[in-house]
């Protein structure tokens, strides 16, 4: 019991850590125009909910062997459950999609070390 509660343990901060890292490169990215810029109140919120969204990624991902592909189910989950709400608060179509894009791209690609660190650690 105790392993598995360690086990859990280590997944839950190794995700938190990319979402942290997606948070911070996201606000970077948000800040370079002017139009992309979205209240602070955005930031802090992505911490809980990516939080919580990368759970029921990481869930539909154990099913794949594939790192790759966990990746992609993971990122894919986080990125377009957080465009929702830019979808209905009412940004333009090209701001949401563009932002869908890119959040995809900075997930994605701290997701696969993610699942190198966890496949590492499962050994």
């Amino acid at each position: 019991m105790k392993e598995k509660i360690v086990g859990l343990s280590f997944i839950a901060i190794i995700l938190l850590i990319v979402i942290l890292l997606f948070t911070i490169t996201d606000h970077f990215i948000h800040g370079l125009e002017s139009s992309w810029s979205v209240p602070d109140f955005y930031f802090k919120d992505k911490i809980p909910f990516g939080f919580l969204w990368g759970i029921v990624g990481l869930l539909l991902a154990r099913k794949f062997q594939n790192i790759w592909l966990k990746a992609m189910i993971v990122s894919c989950t986080i990125a377009i459950t957080l465009q929702f709400r830019y979808l209905i608060e009412g940004y333009p179509l090209g701001f949401v999609f563009l932002f869908l894009l890119i959040h995809f791209v900075i997930i994605y690609l701290l997701s696969i070390p993610m699942f190198l660190i966890l496949n590492k650690y499962k050994q």
